[in-house]
């Protein structure tokens, strides 16, 4: 349980699998009596907005200071 609550552990995919199951589920126990449409859209504000904070966190944690200045280096790998 704990791993789920990491912010790392909801990656862009992660997190865009599970919207998608929740907006494909949720109709469907709304369709089958389950649900009602009222409550339904509560769940995916609900659940959209716990995707999204995840997604708040994740960006926070990948910042990088001002100071810092990344540059990419092409190696080539046939020695030349």
């Amino acid at each position: 349980m704990g791993k789920l609550l990491d912010p790392k552990f909801w990656n862009m995919r992660r997190r865009s699998w599970l919207y998608s199951i929740a907006t494909s589920l949720i109709p469907l126990l709304v369709a089958v009596g389950v649900m009602a449409g009222e409550t339904a859209q509560l769940v995916l504000n609900v659940i959209a907005a716990i995707l999204a904070v995840g997604s708040g966190s994740m960006a926070l944690a990948n910042l990088t200071p001002d100071n810092v200045i990344k540059v990419g280096v092409e190696v080539n790998r046939d020695g030349a």
